[in-house]
C-alpha cells in the first residue's frame, strides 16, 4: 500500500501561491490612477539607517494625514495606492527635529532618500514613551524593544525573554520558541556562547545591553535554517550618534546580588568608535526532589530511589566589547570588533540518597561535589560593505571568528549511613573547547520599485573537542586512579556551505517573499578514545516562502512557509557515559538523525491608532524528532540517551495583542493553544500520545507621571507533553518601577523576578519499567534597586542640511 504524503497539500498550496505571485509580478499596470511614495531614512552623519522613523504623507492643500508608516531595520518606507495630487511628507524620531520635504506633485512613483540630523539630538530620545510601541510586526519577523522593558535596566537577557510574545524560558533558563527549541542568534549571527550553555549565558548577559529582539517564526532562506520553532535574534545596542556618548548602570539585589555596566562610543563624523563592560554576580540556590520506582525487567523485582539535591553556586562574569565602523566614502565602508566573555563559578552541591526495596532499606548516603568552572568566549568580526549607486543596492562580505573553551572541576565524596563503610571519592575533570567560524558574502539589488534580489554565500565550520577524565580514590594505594569507564575523548567536526537568494516584490496590495537555501554538510563524530569515527554528510535544500496582501490601511493577511532542520550537537552525539552520580548517566548517541521540519504559518495583521492584533495558526510537521529517553541499566542505574521519534505533529493559535491605550497605558497580550501529536512507535511505544497545553503572556506600563513609570509582566504555562510523561503546569509574576531624575538623563528604580516564588519545573515519568517524579524549586525571586545615567556631548552644527532630492 503506497503511503501518503500528509505535506502534499501544504506543498500544493506554497507552489500555487508562488506561481500566483510570480505570475501577477510580470503583469503590467495600465491606466493606473494612483502612484506609490518610497524612500529611505538615514542618519545625517554616519549615513546608517534609521529604524522605527514615524512617516506621515500629508496634502498639500490642507496638511490633512493622508498615509503614514513605520521605517524598518533598513532604514526604508514604502507608501502604495495613493490617489495622484499634490503633497509632501513629514519624517520624526525621537530626540531628532522633525525633516520637511517641500511639496511635490505625484504622478506616479516618487523616491525620497531623507537624512536626519544627529547634531540636533538630545538625551531625552531614550525616556521611556507609552507611545513608542513596544512590539512591531514585520513580513518575516516580529520585534520587541528592550528599551519599553523596565526589567531590563536590572534583568538578565534571560529574564527579558520571558517577556516577550511567543518565547517561554524555563527554571533551568533554557528558551523555547512556540513551545519547541529555537535558535538564538547574536546580531544575526551565530555565536558559540549560544551553544549548549546557552542558558547559563543568557541569565548573566545584562538586558540594558540589548537593543531589540526578534522573533522569526519562520524565517527566510537567508537565514541558516537551525531551530525547530524558529529564530530568536539578539540584537545589542552599538551607539552612532555624534560625538562623545555613553551609559553607566549599576544595581545591588538581594542575597548580595549586583551588576554593573557601562557604554560608550565616539563618533567625529565617518568614524564611530564604541564599546562596553560589564560584570553580574549572581546567587543560585536550587533544591530537587526526585522519587522513582524502578522494576527490574529479568526478576520483576522493585527498587525505590529518593534523592534530595540541594545546590548553591555563585557565578560571577565579565563581557566586553570593543569595534570601530568607519567611512572610506560614501560608497566603501568597513568595520572590527571583538567581544570578550568570561565566567567563574562555584557550585556546592549535596544530595541526600536512599534506595529500598521489599526487603526494606539498603542504601543511605550523602554524596557531595565541589565544582568549579570556568569558561571564556573570544569572538572577532571583520566586516567590508559597498554600496552602489542606486539606492540599496551593496554588497556586503563579513568575517566572523570564535574561541571557546572551558573547564570544569569535579570533586564527589560519598558519606554512608547505611550500610556502614568507608568513605568514597572520586574525581573529573571535563575540557571542552569549541571553535567557530562563520564567512558571509551578501548581494542586495532593488531591481525595481517594487522588486528586490538578495543572494548569497554562508560558510559555517565548527568543531568540538570534548575530552573527559575520570579517577577514583584507592585507599589501598592512597591515590587516585584513572577511572577508564569515565575517562574518554570525543572530537566532532562540522561544516556547512550554504548558499541562497530570496525575492520579493509588491503589487498594488500583495507582497510576496520567495526563497531556497541549499546547503551541502559534512560532519565527522571521531571517538578518539574507540579509535573510530562516524562520517555522514548530506545535501538537502530548503524552500522558503512569506505572502501578504492588504486588505486597507489597517487590514493584512499573511501566510509563510519554510522547510526547516534541527542538527544533533556535539554532546548529543557523543556515545560516551557522563556520570550526574552512580545512579544517573547520560550518553549520546551517534547515529542520531537531524529532524526535518515543515512549517506553516497563517495570520490576520489589524493595527489601528497605535494598537495591533495579529491572531495567527500553525502548524508543524517533525520528522526524526529528538527526545530523551531514560531507562534502567541495571537495578540501581537510569540511563537517559537522545532518540529520534517517528514524526511529530503540532497545531497551535496565538494572538498577539500590543499597543497603547491613551498616552499612559502600553499593553502587549498573547495567549497561545498549542496541540501535539508524539507517534513513538519506533522506540516502543504503540500508542500515539497527543495533549492540548495552552499558555499565556501578559506585560503591562504605566505612565503614572511624565517621570514616573510602571511595569508587570506575568507567565502561565500549563502542562506539556513528553514521550515517557508531562512537564506540569508553572506561573511566574514580576514588576519594576522607575523614575527619571536628572532632567530624564538619568533614572533610579525597583525590580522584582517572581514575586510570588510561584516558579518551578516538575516532570512525572511514566514508564513499563519506571516511575518517576521530578521537582525543581530556584531562587528565582529577585529584586534589585538600580541607578542609570546618560551622558554625551555632540560637535556644533556645521551645516543644515535635511533634505536630500539628488535623485
Amino acid at each position: 500500500m503506497q503511503k501518503t504524503n500528509p505535506l502534499k497539500p501544504i506543498y500544493s498550496l506554497a507552489f500555487l501561491l508562488l506561481f500566483i505571485c510570480l505570475f501577477c509580478g510580470n503583469i503590467t499596470v495600465l491606466g493606473q490612477s494612483k502612484g506609490n511614495v518610497t524612500g529611505k531614512i538615514s542618519i545625517k552623519s554616519s549615513k546608517l539607517p534609521m529604524e522605527f522613523v514615524n512617516i506621515v504623507l500629508k496634502s498639500a492643500k490642507d496638511s490633512a494625514v493622508v498615509l503614514h508608516e513605520v521605517t524598518d531595520s533598513k532604514g526604508s518606507f514604502n507608501l502604495k495606492n495613493i490617489p495622484l495630487g499634490r503633497y509632501f511628507l513629514q519624517a520624526s524620531f525621537i530626540g531628532f527635529e522633525d525633516v520637511k520635504t517641500p511639496v511635490f506633485n505625484l504622478e506616479g512613483f516618487k523616491v525620497f532618500p531623507l537624512f536626519m540630523d544627529d547634531s540636533k539630538q538630545t538625551l531625552n530620545e531614550v525616556q521611556v514613551s507609552a507611545k513608542k510601541a513596544i512590539f512591531s510586526n514585520a513580513i518575516d519577523r516580529k520585534v520587541y524593544q528592550v528599551d519599553m522593558d523596565l526589567m531590563a535596566k536590572s534583568g538578565s537577557a534571560s529574564e527579558v525573554l520571558q517577556n516577550v510574545p511567543l518565547v517561554q524560558v524555563d527554571v533551568d533558563g533554557n528558551v523555547s520558541l512556540r513551545n519547541s527549541s529555537a535558535t538564538i542568534l547574536i546580531n544575526g549571527k551565530i555565536s558559540p556562547l549560544m551553544g549548549k550553555n546557552a542558558a547559563a549565558v543568557l541569565q548573566q548577559l545584562p538586558a540594558n545591553s540589548i537593543e531589540k529582539i526578534e522573533v522569526i517564526t519562520n524565517p527566510s532562506a537567508k537565514y541558516k535554517p537551525d531551530g525547530t520553532g524558529g529564530i530568536i535574534n539578539i540584537v545589542l545596542k552599538k551607539t552612532t550618534k555624534r560625538g562623545w556618548n555613553g551609559n553607566l548602570t549599576g544595581n545591588i539585589g538581594n542575597r548580595e546580588r549586583y551588576n554593573a555596566s557601562g557604554t560608550f562610543s565616539y563618533n567625529p563624523g565617518r568614524m564611530n568608535l564604541f564599546g562596553s563592560y560589564s560584570i553580574r554576580q549572581d546567587d543560585r540556590v536550587r533544591t530537587t526532589n526526585s522519587d522513582r520506582t524502578q522494576t527490574d525487567p529479568n526478576t520483576n523485582s522493585v527498587s525505590y530511589f529518593q534523592d534530595q539535591l540541594t545546590t548553591k553556586t555563585r557565578p560571577f562574569s565579565n563581557i566586553a566589547t570593543l569595534g570601530m565602523d568607519y567611512m572610506i566614502d560614501d560608497q566603501n565602508s568597513f568595520g572590527i570588533s571583538g567581544d570578550f566573555y568570561l565566567r567563574n563559578q562555584h557550585k556546592n552541591d549535596l544530595t541526600l540518597k536512599k534506595v529500598s526495596n521489599s526487603t526494606g532499606l539498603t542504601q543511605d548516603y550523602d554524596r557531595l561535589r565541589a565544582n568549579s568552572e570556568e569558561e571564556s568566549n573570544t569572538g572577532a568580526l571583520l566586516y567590508f560593505e559597498h554600496n552602489f549607486a542606486k539606492e540599496n543596492h551593496k554588497l556586503r562580505i563579513e568575517f566572523n571568528i570564535a574561541h571557546a573553551p572551558e573547564t570544569e572541576k569535579n570533586h564527589f565524596r560519598n558519606i554512608f549511613r547505611h550500610p556502614n563503610q568507608a568513605e568514597q571519592l572520586d574525581y573529573t575533570l571535563i575540557k571542552q573547547i569549541s571553535d567557530v567560524k562563520n564567512l558571509t558574502l551578501n548581494y542586495e539589488n532593488p531591481i525595481s520599485e517594487n522588486s528586490k534580489l538578495e543572494a548569497g554565500y554562508d560558510g559555517q565550520f565548527n568543531k568540538e573537542d570534548l575530552d573527559f577524565y575520570g579517577a577514583s580514590f584507592q585507599p589501598e594505594k592512597g591515590e587516585f586512579v584513572t577511572d577508564v569507564q569515565k575517562t574518554n575523548r570525543f572530537l566532532f567536526k562540522e561544516r556547512i556551505h550554504a548558499f541562497y537568494s530570496t525575492f520579493s516584490h509588491s503589487l498594488n496590495k500583495i507582497e510576496v517573499m520567495v526563497g531556497l537555501r541549499a546547503e551541502y554538510t559534512d560532519l565527522n563524530s571521531a571517538l578518539i578514545s574507540a579509535g573510530t569515527s562516524i562520517p555522514n554528510h548530506y545535501f538537502k535544500v530548503y524552500p522558503t516562502l512569506h505572502f501578504s496582501y492588504k486588505l486597507n490601511d489597517h487590514k493584512e493577511l499573511q501566510f509563510n512557509y519554510s522547510r526547516r532542520v534541527r542538527r544533533p550537537e556535539a554532546d548529543d552525539l557523543n556515545p560516551f557515559a557522563e556520570y550526574a552520580d552512580p545512579t544517573n548517566i547520560r550518553v549520546g548517541n551517534p547515529y542520531l538523525l537531524p529532524e526535518i521540519i515543515h512549517s506553516v504559518e497563517a495570520g490576520y495583521l489589524w493595527r489601528m491608532k497605535g494598537l495591533s492584533i495579529l491572531p495567527g495558526i500553525y502548524y508543524r510537521y517533525t520528522a526524526n524528532r529528538f527526545t530523551s529517553i531514560t531507562s534502567p541499566l541495571n537495578d540501581s542505574v537510569l540511563v537517559t540517551k537522545q532518540q529520534n521519534l517517528a514524526n511529530d505533529k503540532a497545531m497551535g493559535a496565538d494572538v498577539v495583542i500590543s499597543g497603547s491605550i491613551g498616552n499612559k497605558l502600553n499593553l502587549s497580550l498573547t495567549p497561545n493553544l498549542f496541540y501535539n501529536q508524539i507517534d513513538a512507535a519506533n522506540l516502543g511505544y504503540s500508542n500515539k500520545k497527543s495533549t492540548l497545553t495552552w499558555s499565556a503572556n501578559f506585560n503591562t506600563g504605566y505612565l503614572i507621571s511624565n517621570t514616573l513609570s510602571f511595569q508587570l509582566n506575568s507567565i502561565y504555562k500549563s502542562s506539556r507533553l513528553t514521550p515517557q510523561g508531562t512537564f506540569l503546569s508553572s506561573f511566574v509574576m514580576n514588576a519594576a518601577v522607575r523614575k527619571d531624575i536628572f532632567s530624564k538623563k538619568g533614572s533610579v528604580y525597583i525590580t522584582g523576578t517572581d514575586l510570588f516564588k510561584s516558579q518551578r519545573q516538575e516532570v512525572e515519568l511514566q514508564g513499563p519499567y519506571l516511575v518517576q517524579h521530578v521537582k525543581t524549586v530556584s531562587n528565582s525571586s529577585m529584586f534589585f534597586l538600580g541607578l542609570s545615567y546618560n551622558f554625551g556631548t555632540v560637535p556644533k552644527k556645521k551645516k543644515d542640511l535635511q533634505f536630500d532630492n539628488s535623485l
